[in-house]
């Protein structure tokens, strides 16, 4: 149970620690005690017994229970703090818990002291009351893992022979060993022992396990039980809970000494975004790429993605928006001669920093649609919202153009500009992070009104609709769904419901059809109207960026951001004490493979912070990953939850959904973030989302990188290399990072030839192995990577050919190229009927090589090679080659 041990210096003690719960300690699941799982006190007894062990004090002289250990709902974390001995060799002890997460706040459990030295004499075995103590048969096995189970010394202290003698509590309590003397470990790996108690009067007792030989195995001089009182039993809430909000704090960016040499795109961006400074307009991506390729001096790119001022229908305005922006993500990613020019994508009023209103709902989809974006490819886009302005037409308003460049040259992949500061998003913990899940809610729900429920006979429908009954006391409830009263499991759901005490109205509607919406709203009879409304529904359709098409992200956005948009519109003048609308986290901090679930999240933020604006009831909550087995994430399976455990993310379970549930209405802020996370582990992956840098302390630092891209260490390294040991070096670093990604043990457990579909390769753990690799490499890499290269060995290859190297690398770039031609042009040679082809072929190559010779300054030597090739036959054409270009790549 205690997994490290640390020596504090200067002599000041030592701390042992490590985690508990019902997974890795599954017996812990029998403990219970009024339904909550408890760690028993002969477990913590047995966390000091080995403390004990590795400090040469073999005696517990003294253990006191404070505060039952009660199992937080993942794990708790333990603290064993032992003082240096002092003059009669005694060590005091301190043993501290917390549900497992920074942040929470520790609780202390037990302490005592530990004595070196033999201990008193053993008590005979023969005196007292006996009663025998046995392992479950399941739990033999696990018998030598303890100093002595604690579900065994558990089992002997609530055998008779010790109840006869302690009784049994008084009403409202539990009676539990809580004082322990002078404990001495004799023996171990016992899975069966005879129990002596002896009565010491008063209650107390002493103890001693002996084995099925009568040699003893623990021995107890006096043991106390005490009455501690049901409440203190409960489900520990001191866990600080997993509720954010996005907080856009003033960031002090230093604006580059060189000014950004910015690019503008398109034709029909703002005026204030185009026509500023001595930036140079290009028609399109390729215009952009041509222009870089050519030397020409642009360090980065920006692209108005706002709406424009005659865009009035925000359902047709979020769509194109969301299009638009689909379309030049694309051709941005497309196109390598881009890998390196950072694309800007300038809004306004797209989002809010928490006092000023969400005036382009349409630019909104921009916003999530490139988090993920950002998450498949780290370092190509950025984001950054500037401030509607007061009293001036946009056109008139200066760009600035400092705050922009500042934003570029710091990598931050968001920001937002407001009265001429830049502010970046970082999530914090809300208020109702830290209260109590009991506490009043920030909504009034109104008993006699009606409250609607899209998706409301699905899983997280039906979770709403139980939490509004039990909790809040809502009488009439309407849920919405595309097959109403058909959808499987409606029917008891609305049993359950009325059980409860509820009337259940169960409607079928395209929630996306603004016209069946109204006339569901219109049937809501006017004795119990519309008092609120809950929006759960939605669909999902992951795949990376490069496979999505408008179709498909249309068919996202519509059920989840279209029906918003329409619930809005048709309710803004009722008089609604609640419109919650249920998002996802991606539309804050992005997920490769889900762009379009992202954009169609982002919108409902950005409807909620307008809404607040105009002063309308507004609870957005960004869900992360749903432990269901039915539903959205019901298809994520057990790679894609280890995935997201590797990444700090944990499943929501039903039961810590509705407590978040209740804690964001308690709340009451408009956009709320409802995260499991475990920021150590988001740490230690190494993947932090700029998001998160205000929670994962230190994650703002950048890696330093040499001039040519590549990390110092690893191009230094394999400069040193002879060829066939550098391909080595990289595939093993590919391998390496593969494991990684899929959770093995080690590159060796990777087969180089092996076809990565085969190892188990998905969209998701493809954007992360890019990723890596480029973080590892300094060599921009496509999300696609997998899919563009048949196994590791060929994904080494390809890296090892990328990289700059200087001198010492196998093929330089161009000669890289030139193999992939030879490669293409290899099939030509067998088709000897294709004489036009060939031909064509034949006079390319005869122009790249004479300019070759022309740009090389090679006078002398190009015009004979030239003079050659101009007389030369397609099949001598080949054969230089073959026989040239080859010899010159090897």
């Amino acid at each position: 149970m205690l997994a490290s041990k640390v020596e504090l210096a200067e002599g000041a003690g030592t701390v042992f620690s490590g985690q508990l719960s019902a997974r890795s300690h599954a017996w812990l699941e029998d403990h219970a005690v009024l339904d909550a799982p408890v760690v028993p006190p002969a477990a913590l007894l047995d966390l000091a017994v080995r403390a004990g062990d590795e400090l040469g004090a073999g005696t517990v002289e003294r253990l006191t229970l404070h505060t039952p250990l009660v199992l937080p709902r993942h794990a708790a974390e333990v603290q064993l703090t032992v003082s240096p001995p002092d003059r009669d060799r005694r060590q005091a002890f301190t043993l501290h818990a917390r549900p497992v997460g920074e942040g929470n706040r520790w609780t202390t459990h037990a302490s005592g002291t530990l004595l070196a030295g033999t201990g008193p004499d053993l008590p005979e075995a023969t005196e007292g009351q006996v009663a025998e103590a046995e392992l479950p048969e399941e739990l033999g096995a696990d018998a030598a893992r303890y100093g002595l189970h604690p579900a065994l010394l558990d089992a002997a202290v609530r055998t008779s022979a010790v109840l006869d003698i302690v009784g049994t509590g008084q009403a409202g309590a539990i009676r539990v060993p809580a004082d322990w003397h002078d404990v001495r470990l004799h023996a171990v790996g016992a899975s069966a022992v005879r129990v002596s108690a002896v009565d010491l009067g008063d209650g107390t007792l002493s103890l001693l396990l002996a084995d099925a030989a009568g040699q003893p195995v623990l021995s107890v001089g006096r043991l106390e039980f005490r009455d501690v009182a049901d409440t203190e039993f409960a489900v520990a809430s001191g866990a600080v809970q997993p509720l954010y909000r996005l907080d856009w704090g003033a960031a002090a960016l230093t604006e580059p000494d060189v000014p950004v040499r910015w690019g503008v795109l398109g034709r029909g961006a703002a005026p204030d975004v185009m026509s500023t400074g001595d930036s140079v307009p290009f028609a399109d991506a390729a215009a952009v790429a041509k222009a870089v390729e050519a030397g020409a001096p642009v360090d980065a790119v920006r692209v108005w993605a706002g709406s424009g001022p005659d865009e009035t229908d925000v359902v047709a305005a979020l769509h194109g928006r969301a299009h638009d922006t689909l379309a030049l993500v694309q051709d941005w990613l497309a196109d390598d001669r881009l890998a390196e020019t950072p694309l800007v994508v300038v809004t306004r009023g797209a989002v809010t920093t928490g006092i000023d209103d969400v005036s382009d709902l349409g630019a909104s989809t921009v916003w999530g649609l490139l988090r993920s974006a950002q998450a498949e490819a780290p370092g190509r886009f950025a984001l950054i919202d500037l401030e509607q302005p007061l009293g001036a037409a946009a056109a008139e308003e200066a760009l600035p153009e400092g705050a922009l460049g500042a934003v570029v040259a710091s990598g931050e992949p968001q920001a937002a500009i407001r009265g001429g500061k830049v502010r970046l998003p970082r999530l914090q913990r809300s208020s109702a992070s830290t209260s109590a899940t009991n506490g009043a809610s920030a909504i009034s729900w109104d008993p006699e009104g009606t409250v609607l429920i899209t998706g409301g006979t699905g899983a997280l429908g039906a979770l709403a609709a139980r939490h509004l009954v039990t909790t809040h006391g809502v009488r009439r409830l309407l849920l919405v769904g595309r097959r109403g009263p058909d959808a499987p499991g409606a029917a008891e759901l609305t049993a359950e419901l009325t059980a409860l005490g509820a009337q259940v109205t169960v409607a079928a509607c395209d929630v996306s059809d603004r016209t069946a919406l109204a006339a569901v709203l219109d049937a809501i009879p006017a004795a119990h109207p519309l008092s609120g409304v809950i929006h759960t529904a939605g669909v999902l359709d992951n795949g990376l960026l490069t496979d999505l098409t408008p179709d498909r992200l249309d068919a996202v956005l519509r059920p989840k951001a279209d029906a918003a948009w329409h619930l809005h519109d048709l309710t803004r003048r009722m008089d609604l004490s609640a419109f919650v609308v249920f998002a996802s986290s991606t539309g804050v901090i992005g997920g490769p493979g889900q762009a379009g679930y992202a954009a169609a999240n982002a919108f409902l933020d950005g409807l909620a912070g307008h809404r607040a604006a105009l002063g309308l009831a507004a609870t957005s909550i960004a869900w992360g990953v749903w432990d269901l087995t039915v539903g959205l994430n019901a298809g994520l399976g057990e790679a894609g939850v280890k995935r997201y455990a590797r990444e700090g993310f944990r499943p929501i379970p039903t039961r810590e959904g509705t407590e978040l549930l209740h804690s964001a209405l308690v709340d009451g802020e408009a956009q709320l973030v409802a995260l499991p996370v475990d920021l150590s582990a988001m740490r230690a992956h190494g993947r932090v989302p700029s998001v998160f840098h205000g929670l994962v302390k230190g994650a703002e630092r950048r890696s330093a990188t040499s001039g040519g891209g590549a990390a110092p260490s690893l191009s230094g390294r394999l400069a040193a290399l002879e060829p066939a040991e550098r391909q080595q070096a990289v595939l093993d670093l590919v391998c390496s990072e593969i494991a990684v990604v899929l959770g093995h043990s080690g590159g060796h457990t990777i087969e180089p030839e092996r076809p990565f579909q085969k190892l188990g390769f998905d969209s998701m753990t493809a954007v992360d192995l890019s990723n890596r690799l480029t973080a590892q490499t300094g060599v921009r890499l496509p999300a696609t990577l997998v899919f563009d290269h048949p196994n590791p060995a060929a994904l080494g290859a390809h890296l090892l050919d990328r990289m700059e190297l200087g001198g010492a690398q196998g093929l330089s770039p161009a000669l890289a190229e030139l193999d992939r031609l030879e490669a293409a042009l290899s099939g030509l040679s067998d088709l000897a009927a294709d004489v036009e082809t060939r031909t064509a072929v034949s006079v390319r190559l005869q122009a790249l090589v004479s300019r070759l010779g022309a740009d090389s300054g090679a006078a002398d030597e190009a015009p004979d090679v030239t003079d050659s090739l101009e007389s030369a036959s397609a099949a001598e054409i080949f054969d230089f080659i073959d026989t040239q270009l080859g010899r010159s790549a090897s």
